[in-house]
């Protein structure tokens, strides 16, 4: 168990790289990917409550709106880190062009 506490973060199984990345400072890729599963899982894990569960139609409408307010999320999720993304593409672009004008 020491053994591989003392390992270096290149020398960890991918998983656990994966999840040492995840706690590192800094926002790095693999947290955005993680943030979009667990709410991928939110919205399955409600609609399986709203299809496999039986309760009254008075808590099913809130399922019903817990759930359109889950999908919501996970769509500005997925738009809003796909906006970062191009933004940091674009960052360095913008820089070399700034620099240009400014020689």
């Amino acid at each position: 168990m020491t053994e591989q506490a003392d390992a270096r973060p290149d020398e960890l199984p991918a998983a656990l790289g994966w999840v040492m990345n995840l706690l590192e400072p800094g926002t790095h890729p693999a947290v955005f990917t993680f943030f979009k599963g667990v709410v991928f899982l939110l919205v399955l894990c409600v609609a399986s409550l709203l299809l496999l569960v039986d309760v009254g139609a008075d808590v099913r409408i809130h399922l019903k709106a817990f759930l359109a307010l889950a999908v919501v999320l996970l769509g500005l999720t997925v738009w809003f880190f796909g906006e970062l993304q191009a933004a940091r593409a674009a960052a360095p672009a913008a820089e070399a062009a700034e620099r240009k004008k400014g020689d």
